[in-house]
């Protein structure tokens, strides 16, 4: 996808192929079984999501949009991590 500016309809149809792409990802790993997946091969398992999403939006957008997701998922964890040490923190101290 060129990096012009999208129409309404352009933004939306990236926006959903994103949430799509990310949707597929959350429910592979959400499965027991796929605990243990890296993540190319998360990759390869939603790579007709993933190939959706990198044509329906510009190239800029895709790397923003994956950072911002990793960041989230970052936050996510340190929070779970901060709660529970300060949990553990109260029991024994």
């Amino acid at each position: 996808m060129n990096t012009k500016l999208l129409k309404k309809s352009g933004r939306e149809k990236c926006w959903s192929s994103r949430d799509a792409y990310w949707n597929c990802v959350t429910q592979i790993l959400s499965q027991p079984e796929n605990a243990q997946l890296t993540e190319p091969e998360v990759r390869k398992k939603c790579s007709k999501e993933r190939e959706l999403y990198v044509d329906a939006c510009p190239g800029v957008w895709v790397t923003l949009f994956d950072q911002k997701r990793e960041f989230e998922l970052f936050k996510a964890r340190k929070f779970e991590e901060d709660l529970k040490s300060s949990v553990t923190g109260r029991r024994t101290g």
